[in-house]
Order: structure tokens, then C-alpha cells, then sequence
């Protein structure tokens, strides 16, 4: 078993070894290797494609290691040597274009080794999977220029939909809730015209960030763009569950932008990440609230003020009404504002803050990895991609 070590563990491991008989040159063992526990996400693929091996979110390989530091297709090999040519060649497949590691062993290797070779995918293809299905990956190694023959391992491709969080391998559980941030999509074509609609209602003049340098400027912005998600009947619905199951590797179902305004349906991920997504396209500085269990979101309304929205009272109607007089600046709206929305929105930031405020001191501590504040800001500049759309 082979298993990838990372800062954001339950239980560091401190060292790693997989030892095994010794073998001569001559005896070389070897089978297809692909994480985690041959399942192929497309969300591990499209998100992490830019990401740098130093960046340090991706969790690293412990061990013996030759290759793609990022890699998830491989071969672990038994009875290599220092000094020993070895080369990988990845067959392509209808989600794989190529994939060949060519190099020399540089160190005396005690027990196993893993090579990653740096795989070229076929990132449409995989954009739009939709449904769970099996697919055969065929590799081909050779050792000193010596073929060790092909083998092939009947992989699960996961659908799009499918966010790994979390790896859980013997002792330590490694940490991928930071994929969440491929699902926020600021550059997906349907948020222009949802930013049209917010200032069709006049609620504002426009989306200007920050400029004002007034809070209740920055909360109308982001309330404009909540009453259009309300008026077009957004409603929250508690669907995570994916069609495929793994021991040990946890996922979960997160409908893209798209598919969300379709279904005018988001569970507390689905509303998050599509809120987060408008948010940013205007400039608001915004992250992911993770909590055992749940999300939300955190936007920063000034340097020194920030709220939480709960997401899951989108569409909710049978709020009490909110205490407008902790919002002054709702007073300066006209009669077109729907009611729900001005409820439903005003209880959202009521209880998104409150959330935060009690969590604070979790999302500062290093010994509560369920509790998180992922910027997206700093997701996007270590290399983490959104999740393109793709029409249907």
C-alpha cells in the first residue's frame, strides 16, 4: 500500500517505508498503481493541473519516488536497483492521451518503488463526465530496456460532479478539501447575465467592490445578487451522496454553477460555491467556512469587517422578520425588493456571522483540520483551476 503524506493530516506520519525481500535485477515485480484506490476524479485532474508540487497542497508521496510529485497514475515496482534504467509508458484511452517516465534510479531503493509518469489528459473528455463508469488504463514498463510486459487496472472515473475531501490510508488521513474551490466558477458565462439581472432590480448602480469604502455599499452589492438567486426560485436541497463508494476516500456530489440555477436546487456546497463565484467576479474578497458536517461562506466586507452567510436559507420562507435596524442601509430601498429576499438574506448574514464567531478559534488552530477557512484568492494563485463549464 502506498499512501501520500501531507501538512493537513489527522495523524503526521513522520516516516514512510514499504519493505519487502530483496530481488535481484533479474526478478522484477510490478503492478499498475492509480489513487486513490483506483478511482479516477476529474475534479483532482481539472483543479490541480496548474498546481506546483511546492505549493504543498496536494499531498506529497512518501517513500521511494520517481516522477510526477502531483501524479495519480502509476506503477509500483519491486526489485529495481541503483543504477537501473526504468521507463513507463502509459497507453492512451479515451480520458488519457499519453504518459511516458523515462529515467535512472539515483539511490539504493529498500523495498519499493513508485514512479508517476507526468500524464497528458483529455481535459474536455473529462469535463464532461456525468455519470460513474469503468475504464480500463493499460501500462507497459521496462527496465533497462527490458519490457516487463503490459498490465492493465479497471479504473472508476468518477463524474465531474464528484469532489474528493479527504484519503484515509492506514494511519493518517490526507486532506483535499481545498479542491471545493474548483467548483467556484467566477469565469462561467451564465454569471454575467445573472450580474445583469442583480442591477436590473436597482438595488445598486453597480458593482464597484470596495471603492465606496462604506460596508453597507459592499452588503447592498452582495444582497442585489442573493434577491436574484431568490427570485428565480433557488431553494436548498440536501443532496451530497455520489454514485460510486470507496473505502477510505470520501467525496462529494457539487453541482456546477449551471446545474444549480437549472435545478434551482443547492445543498449548503452547491449555494456556497455559486454565491462565492458572483461575489468574486465583482471583487469581493471571499472564502470557504468548512465545518464538520458543513459550509458557508465568509466574505470580507472592509479590511476589517467580515460576515458569514448561511446559504441554506436561500429561498427559505418561513423566517420571522430580520431586525432591519442592525442594517440601516436597507432603509434606502424601494418597495420593488422582494420581502422574503430582504428576510431570508438579512437572517443568512445574522446567522453566517454568528457561525463565524463561534468557530474562530477552530479556523486559527493548526489541531482542527475539519475546521477551515479556505481563501479562494490564495487557491487561485497556488494554481487551482474552476472547474470549466461545458454545455450540454
Amino acid at each position: 500500500m502506498h499512501i501520500r503524506w501531507s501538512a493537513l493530516t489527522a495523524t503526521l506520519l513522520t516516516t514512510f517505508a514499504i519493505y519487502c525481500t530483496s530481488a535481484s535485477a533479474q526478478e522484477i515485480d510490478w503492478e499498475p498503481d492509480i489513487y486513490p484506490s483506483e478511482n479516477l476524479f476529474p475534479s483532482v485532474v481539472l483543479g490541480t493541473a496548474r498546481v506546483d508540487p511546492d505549493a504543498e497542497l496536494f499531498a506529497g508521496w512518501g517513500g521511494n519516488h520517481l516522477g510526477d510529485e502531483n501524479g495519480v497514475i502509476g506503477a509500483v515496482i519491486a526489485g529495481v536497483k541503483n543504477g537501473d534504467q526504468v521507463k513507463l509508458v502509459i497507453e492512451p484511452n479515451e480520458f488519457i492521451k499519453s504518459g511516458t517516465f523515462d529515467g535512472v534510479v539515483r539511490e539504493e531503493i529498500d523495498g519499493e518503488l513508485l514512479v508517476h509518469p507526468k500524464v497528458s489528459y483529455n481535459y474536455q473528455a473529462l469535463t464532461g463526465v456525468m455519470q460513474v463508469a469503468p475504464v480500463d488504463v493499460t501500462m507497459e514498463l521496462f527496465v533497462n530496456g527490458e519490457s516487463q510486459g503490459k498490465k492493465s487496472e479497471t479504473v472508476t472515473v468518477r463524474t465531474v460532479n464528484d469532489c474528493l475531501y479527504a484519503v484515509e490510508e492506514s494511519n493518517s488521513v490526507s486532506d483535499y478539501s481545498w479542491l471545493f474551490t474548483a467548483y467556484v466558477n467566477e469565469n462561467h458565462p451564465w454569471v454575467d447575465t445573472l450580474l445583469k439581472e442583480a442591477l436590473d432590480t436597482g438595488i445598486v448602480s453597480s458593482f464597484d467592490a470596495y471603492q465606496s469604502g462604506n460596508d453597507d455599499q459592499v452588503l447592498l452589492q452582495i444582497f442585489a445578487i442573493w434577491n436574484v438567486m431568490q427570485r428565480r426560485g433557488m431553494r436548498y436541497s440536501d443532496i451530497t451522496t455520489t454514485a460510486a463508494e470507496t473505502d477510505g476516500v470520501y467525496s462529494q456530489h457539487v453541482r456546477l454553477l449551471d446545474q444549480s440555477m437549472d435545478s434551482t436546487q443547492a445543498n449548503c456546497v452547491d449555494g456556497t460555491v455559486l454565491l462565492a463565484a458572483l461575489l468574486r467576479k465583482i471583487g469581493l474578497r471571499c472564502s470557504l467556512a468548512l465545518v464538520p458536517g458543513h459550509m458557508y461562506l465568509a466574505v470580507d466586507l472592509s479590511d476589517d469587517a467580515i460576515i458569514g452567510i448561511e446559504t441554506t436559507l436561500m429561498g427559505e420562507q418561513n423566517l420571522a422578520p430580520a431586525d432591519r435596524k442592525q442594517f440601516p442601509a436597507f432603509d434606502s430601498l424601494d418597495a420593488d425588493v422582494q420581502e422574503a429576499a430582504w428576510d431570508s438574506f438579512l437572517g443568512a448574514v445574522l446567522a453566517g456571522t454568528e457561525h463565524l464567531e463561534e468557530n474562530a478559534d477552530a479556523f486559527e488552530s493548526e489541531d482542527e483540520p475539519s475546521y477551515q477557512l479556505i481563501d479562494l484568492s490564495a487557491a487561485r494563485r497556488m494554481g487551482i483551476l474552476p472547474i470549466s463549464f461545458r454545455n450540454p
